[in-house]
């Protein structure tokens, strides 16, 4: 490439086998190589577009001359050492939490040590850094959200810093993930364990000789997404010209598949348009005009019409005509014989008989009803006979009922009812057809229709017809009412209508038949030229459209090529993953794999086997107990834990210095397992800064006494809740909360508020004072009678301390202290006391004078010393 060569340093075969590998590939993937060696850094855009121009012209998908490169050697490129980082402060802290504002953090070098018991605000200290290092288990953080959304902005903070030995300018972080170089710090938490016991992980940092294999697989999938982009873009799947064309022209196939194998030389040879077809088109369509507006269409509509209504007509007036009026008119003098005799025979059967409503339809229906059910009932034939019961009520007959129903009987079944229902039934079968099978409106809607739109009738039997269909209406008006008939003439005036209906549906018929050939041969005309027009205009649009269909074409031949080349991407970045594993095997696998066995040792961890699988380029490691199990289905929780501090840990040393943060890193462990990381974190401090952030009270105090030593090393901060205050920082020595000085403040607020109060409320005040005393009697003893040479949370004994205590004084305290301390315990209620002593309350007095007592016996223990 034309660059000075230098010196190589450090392990020449990871370069070595990356030279190889990029000299048995395309000319482009070499200058990506290339770049990538020389910087040591992503390439750029710029660098991507030059490569991928190599990657176009070598390929044949650009015109030109290919790029010619010549093999790479194993020269080397400087190497920049990394510079160690170390967090300095950590401060304004704003819309973080509830956190309250203006708190801050000074980091030591070495260790820093944050207590905080649960719900102080601590974790929100912690989720800042994770978010400005954007580790794997980095959480969003959130502002307040007791308060309503519109008061508090995004969370930000100030991060000051130093590089090597220079202080870097304050970085102001606004709720960003990964902030250089803030994204070198490692950060372990208990969501870290699930991730680095069972998670297939890929290395937070890679080593500088590893690092070219994944920026390397990084610009090949930025060539490729070049190319995947154009290849978008110009393989657009909808086709431009299509919608310009009609389906029926024989130019649509061909633009419907256009495409790569689209014939051009086809293509051009339709859209030769002769002139003398050019001329033809004003002389076509005049003629398509014409053939369009004189079509008989419209006449063989109304033709078809008219012989629908003839049709109509045709069944419908032989009904009319084959109307019996006379058998009618015998049928009404048949019905109206049998309705008086009927009559007369129930009046003198009914005669003088108390029947409500007899005669009337109600009275008829309920007796006919009766009969209907009696004919229902199987074996009731004679009913009813002496001794039946009544059908209904199930009651014995008397013999006036008996004979009351036998004339109900015999009038439902009596000849004179026999006659009335047969007479009814003629005249109604007479009469149905003519009721019911015949429209007369929709007759003489229709009727109406032939005349008035140039039936072949003359104006004598155009009057006929509407005549005889008169004549059907007041038929059928006296059939609806039941009067006779009179209609003479009736057979030779049907015939004569039907004949002359016959003789239009013939003429009408012929005219339909010349009027359907009529169409059909303009239609043929029509089509002809419209056809011939059609392919005339489409040849024409083709000619306009050939520049940009070849065009088209060529575009479509392009992306063929490309996705040829596309397919390939796969397997060249399935070699540089195979590559990079050799050189991961040689360096990050193997040097990872002895500090995790190392770290493992010293945690006393269980034995875990590592697999390091690579993917795309990419190096990644997974652990394994048993086959077919994840190490969390076997291991325990505290084995878990110290598994994945040892991974933590083991990572973490392959990189260059960096802050290294634990959040309450000691959970699941028993007290042993806690020395053991108490240990490996003081020893880390040596090396790497060492940030804790903890609520376990005994791992802050075992840390701390690590450095009792050599203080300077080490800084220690609480983090307390104040009421609605939260995350309030104070740096201190120790995580004691418990001081003389601020119990005493306590005690002293409480001892006001009683002498303000009375009744039931200064008895609560004055019992709380008393738990508070209890608490500072404790206090005292162990950091002023005993001067600390024993402390709870701690397991050693200072003895170192012992000649400081007061020998002479301590009797004397403690026969002050210890009284007062034990009447404390008996007044408040979390001990248990004796029935005798329940009903005695202390009073403000007794609290007074005990207060003052121990404060007098303090101040004489400690002038003593």
């Amino acid at each position: 490439m034309g660059r000075t060569p230098i010196t190589p340093i450090g392990p020449p075969s990871l370069r070595s086998l990356l030279v190889e590998w990029a000299n048995q590939q395309d000319a482009w993937v070499r200058q990506l190589v290339s770049e990538v060696i020389v910087t040591q850094k992503p390439v750029i855009a710029t660098q991507v577009d030059a490569v991928y121009e190599t990657f176009l012209r070598e390929k044949g998908l650009i015109p030109g001359e290919s790029v010619k490169l010549s093999k790479l050697s194993d020269e080397r490129s400087i190497h920049d050492a990394s510079t160690g980082l170390a967090l300095i402060r950590l401060r304004q802290l704003e819309n973080v939490n509830a956190l309250t504002p203006g708190q801050a953090l000074e980091f030591n070098p070495k260790l820093t040590v944050v207590f905080g018991e649960n719900a102080c605000g601590k974790t929100g200290y912690v989720r800042v850094l994770k978010k400005a290092a954007a580790v794997r288990t980095a959480e969003s953080v959130l502002p307040d959200v007791s308060l309503p959304g519109l008061v508090k902005g995004p969370p930000t903070a100030k991060i000051a810093f130093r590089l090597g030995q220079d202080e870097q300018p304050e970085v102001i972080w606004k709720d960003e993930a990964g902030i250089a170089p803030f994204n070198r710090i490692d950060v372990f938490d208990s969501r870290a364990t699930a991730l680095h016991v069972d998670g297939d992980l890929n290395y937070v940092y890679t080593p500088g000789e590893l690092s070219r294999f994944p920026l390397v697989q990084q610009g090949i999938e930025d060539v490729r997404s070049r190319l995947d982009q154009s290849i978008r873009d110009l393989g657009r799947s909808d086709n431009p010209f299509l919608a310009q064309f009609d389906r029926q022209s024989r130019v649509y196939p061909l633009i419907d598949s256009l495409g790569a194998a689209t014939d051009l030389l086809e293509l051009k040879r339709l859209a030769t348009v002769p002139e003398q077809e050019r001329e033809s088109l004003p002389t076509l369509k005049t003629e398509i005009e014409a053939l369009q507006t004189t079509n008989p269409a419209a006449q063989l509509r109304l033709a078809e019409t008219l012989k629908q209504h003839l049709e109509a007509l045709l069944r419908s007036f032989p009904v009319l005509g084959r109307f019996d009026s006379a058998t009618y008119g015998k049928a009404i003098d048949r019905l109206r014989r049998a309705q008086r005799e009927y009559e007369i025979a129930t009046q003198e059967s009914f005669a003088g008989l108390p029947i409500p409503g007899v005669l009337q339809d109600e009275w008829w229906r309920f007796i006919q009803a009766g009969e209907d059910y009696v004919k229902s009932l199987q074996g009731q034939g004679a009913y009813p006979v002496t001794g039946d019961e009544c059908l209904y009520c199930r009651q014995p007959l008397s013999p006036e009922a008996l004979d009351l129903l036998r004339k109900y009987r015999d009038y439902c079944n009596n000849a004179f009812r026999v006659e009335l229902d047969g007479a009814e039934r003629e005249l109604e079968t007479i009469r149905r057809p003519f009721r019911q099978n015949v429209d007369l409106a929709d007759l003489e809607r229709r009727l109406n229709e032939v005349l008035e739109n140039g039936g072949p009738f003359n104006a004598t039997q155009a009057t006929l017809l509407r005549n005889f269909l008169a004549t059907a209406k007041t038929a059928k008006d006296c059939v609806e009412s039941g009067k006779p008939v009179n209609w003479p003439d009736q057979v030779t005036t049907t015939e004569n209508v039907l004949n002359f209906l016959r003789d239009a549906q013939e003429h009408d018929s012929s005219l339909v038949r010349d009027l359907i050939q009529r169409r059909d041969k303009r239609e043929e005309a029509l089509r002809e030229r419209q056809a011939i027009v059609l392919d005339i205009e489409s040849r024409l649009k083709l000619q306009a459209l050939i520049p940009e269909i070849e065009k088209a074409v060529e575009q479509a031949k392009w992306v063929d090529k490309a996705k040829i080349q596309q397919r390939k991407f796969q397997g060249l970045l399935r070699s540089l993953t195979d590559t990079s594993k050799v050189a991961s095997e040689q360096l990050l696998n193997r040097d990872f794999e002895r500090r995790f066995e190392e770290e493992c040792q010293r945690l006393r961890a269980p034995k875990v086997t590592l697999q390091f699988p690579g993917r795309q380029g990419k190096v990644t490691r997974k652990k394994s107990v048993a086959a077919d199990h994840r190490p969390s289905d076997v291991l325990s929780e505290g084995e878990q834990k110290v598994i994945a501090l040892a991974d933590f840990l083991a990572e973490a040393m392959l990189k260059p210095p960096a802050p290294v943060i634990f959040d309450d890193p000691i959970n699941s462990l028993d007290y042993k397992r806690m020395g053991e990381v108490v240990n490996r974190i003081a020893l880390l401090s040596e090396t790497r800064q060492v940030i804790v952030f903890t609520h376990n009270i005994w791992f802050a105090t075992e840390l701390l006494s690590k450095f009792e030593k050599r203080p300077q090393d080490c800084s220690y901060y609480d983090v307390t809740r104040d009421g609605d205050r939260i995350g309030i920082v104070s740096k201190g020595t120790h995580p004691r909360s418990d001081t003389v000085s601020n119990l005493k403040g306590r005690i002293n607020s409480l001892v006001q508020a009683a002498e303000k109060s009375s009744g039931e409320a200064q008895a609560a005040v004055v019992e709380k004072a008393y738990e508070l005393i209890r608490n500072v009697c404790e206090v005292i003893v162990e950091q002023e009678l005993l001067q600390g040479v024993t402390r709870r949370y701690q397991p050693n004994v200072m003895m170192t301390r012992l000649p400081n205590i007061n020998f002479d004084g301590l009797n004397n305290a403690v026969s002050t202290i210890y009284p007062i301390y034990e009447d404390c315990c008996r007044h408040i209620g979390s001990h248990s006391q004796p029935m005798e002593t329940l009903n005695v309350r202390p009073t403000l007095a007794s609290l007074k004078a005990d207060w003052k007592k121990v404060l007098d016996a303090r101040d004489t223990y400690l002038r003593k010393l």
